[in-house]
């Protein structure tokens, strides 16, 4: 990093982004925000038929879209997304939307298409290998067709769980991806790159660890571990960074964290993604990252949100019993972290009760110099149980 002065960060408004309970969605935790080729702004979320909320891995949970045409302010009735492919809707799930716009103004969609399993029940049985068919288009400026095209297991890993990215000023797209390559594996993570605009992709490993005695549980018996979940960021040197969740006993250590909490872990790419270093462990302690890509301050520090760790121990935390957010800054490109800002409560006052309170989140730019942070709040101590979108006002000087 330069000697130049440090860049400021301060939190304008701390509100709701979307709560679309009067309408009869109370599991709206997650989910993709795009803008529209009319600049409306559409939400694409998850939402279960077959229950009150979803859960993992459940059949049944299908991709619903509110859309608002005055920048988030207001929400329209929440439509179900589906296409002729799925035959049962409680048997089976989907998802399909766009995801991102190049700036040839090409837009990429993705989605998944989950067929339960088993004869009966609501959820995947075999959570040690997802083979869901991952589903991929792209549409060109100007054109209105669609071309499905379906990425079946085996096309760039075994498991195949896509996520956010960001183009470099080459042009070169880079998107997040983990999973299990192999039935038996742990779980890689890595990015899919495509240097012609989305039209093919391959995939680059950023981390792996195949010692399966990392896992607290057997092979072949629920999830495994392994690194999965990447934020990245852009430096002004050029380089990517990832911070990556490191599940289970990869990465222990917390002070006070005992069997629960995590280190999350760091690589570095100075070739657009091509090769990556040695994973190395950070201190930033937690779960819950940043989606897709964290944010590059001027003075080219690092932000990013994550969960509080469950210890209480290693931060001085304004309150003790609660959990929350936290917006974390680095000034060494990820090596280290300390909190910018923690957030315990909503924006009523109640308390972050669980360590889940506070879900994966995203940043998104809204005017030069000011972000927004979007996350989900998921309140497992709340009855009937409380899932919702809130949204950090942030302005950067």
């Amino acid at each position: 990093m330069t000697d130049q002065q440090q860049s400021t960060v301060t939190i304008e408004n701390f509100g709701l982004f979307l709560d679309l309970r009067e309408q009869g969605f109370r599991d709206v935790i997650g989910g993709s925000l795009f803008t529209e080729d009319d600049d409306s702004l559409a939400f694409r979320f998850g939402h279960s038929l077959i229950a009150d909320y979803m859960e993992d891995d459940w059949v049944g949970t299908h991709m619903h879209v509110a859309r608002s045409q005055d920048g988030g302010k207001t929400w329209s009735a929440p439509e179900l997304v589906t296409l002729p492919r799925v035959k049962n809707l409680t048997r089976e799930s989907f998802s399909f939307g766009p995801f991102f716009r190049t700036r040839a103004g090409t837009v990429l969609y993705t989605g998944i298409h989950q067929v339960l399993d088993a004869a009966e029940g609501t959820h995947q049985q075999d959570l040690s290998f997802r083979a869901y068919t991952l589903l991929y288009a792209r549409r060109e400026k100007g054109q209105t067709d669609l071309d499905i095209v379906e990425w079946p297991s085996g096309t760039f890993m075994g498991e195949q769980f896509l996520e956010g990215g960001f183009q470099l000023p080459s042009g070169r797209l880079i998107f997040t991806m983990w999973g299990v390559a192999h039935r038996g594996e742990n779980w890689r993570c890595g990015v899919l790159i495509s240097d012609d605009d989305g039209k093919s992709w391959r995939f680059n490993t950023v981390g792996y660890e195949p010692d399966l005695a990392i896992r607290d549980n057997p092979t072949e018996t629920g999830y495994p571990a392994g690194f999965n979940e990447q934020t990245l960021f852009y430096t002004k040197e050029g380089t990517i960074v990832s911070i990556i969740r490191g599940r289970e006993k990869l990465g222990r250590g917390v002070p006070g964290g005992g069997d629960q909490d995590t280190w999350f872990f760091r690589s570095e790419s100075r070739d657009e993604g091509e090769t990556w270093s040695k994973l190395e462990a950070t201190n930033l302690p937690g779960t819950g990252a940043t989606i897709g890509l964290g944010l590059t301050l001027p003075d080219g520090s690092l932000l990013i949100g994550c969960r509080l760790p469950y210890s209480r121990e290693y931060y001085d935390l304004p309150e003790q019993d609660l959990h929350g957010l936290n917006l974390a800054r680095s000034f060494d490109h990820g090596k280290t972290w300390t909190p910018e800002a923690i957030i315990q409560r909503d924006p009523e006052g109640n308390g972050f009760t669980t360590h889940h309170c506070a879900m994966n989140g995203f940043f998104r730019k809204i005017a030069e110099n000011k972000f927004e942070y979007i996350f989900g709040f998921f309140g497992h101590a709340y009855e009937p149980k409380l899932q919702r979108m809130l949204r950090l006002t942030l302005r950067i000087e």
